[in-house]
């Protein structure tokens, strides 16, 4: 009996230890591993999406000449600023996202620390990137209703509303298109924050 005595408080201290390392640490630890296992299908799309910061980059630096656009020169400067913006926010997120996979097979919180910080750097760049886009919205829809697309010397005012026709579009398609991404990031790190613990119920 003494020995029942004895032991039966090491069983319950250890079955405690069980059911607090499954009710506490494994719900936040699931969600991490159901994020990172998310964020595997968002390594791909991230990858297909690395093209379009080059190509806003490499357009941005290949018309960054006033006589390109003379309406609004700061249009590719917007270019260049937001596709090397957006070219380090799909690098800090691949980043991340391996962090937050690690974190999950170690079940460490101190293996989470880096994560966290790199989720708080990748919101401020969000929300720069989502201040740079009304900043480059405003130059280029401001003169949308003046712009001319072809160069007449003929006619000497043409050279201040002159824009290089693939320029000015290229710019207002990928404004659209920010726009929609910005609007999808915000609902995807909103619905698999993995640091939001749950409500134990």
């Amino acid at each position: 009996m003494k020995q029942e005595i004895v032991l039966h408080p090491l069983l319950d201290n250890s079955s405690k230890r069980r059911s607090l390392n499954g009710n506490t640490s494994r719900p936040w630890f699931r969600r991490v591993l159901l994020s990172g296992i998310g964020s595997a299908f968002c390594l791909i799309i991230l990858t297909i999406l690395l093209a379009l910061p080059i190509t806003v980059l490499i357009i941005g630096i290949y018309y960054h000449d006033r006589r390109y656009c003379p309406v609004e020169p700061r249009i590719t400067l917007f270019l260049i600023v937001h596709g090397s913006v957006s070219l380090g926010w799909i690098v800090l997120t691949f980043i991340s996202i391996v962090l937050i996979i690690k974190a999950a097979r170690q079940r460490s919180i101190t293996a989470t620390i880096p994560a966290i910080i790199l989720y708080a750097i990748l919101c401020l760049i969000m929300i720069f990137s989502f201040g740079w886009v009304i900043i480059g919205s405003i130059w280029t829809l401001s003169v949308h209703g003046r712009v001319v697309y072809e160069y007449d010397t003929n006619i000497y005012y043409y050279p201040f509303y002159y824009c290089h026709s693939s320029l000015y579009e290229f710019t207002f398609v990928y404004l659209f298109l920010c726009y929609v991404f910005i609007a999808i990031q915000c609902c995807y790190q909103c619905c698999t924050n993995p640091f939001v613990s749950e409500q134990q119920t």
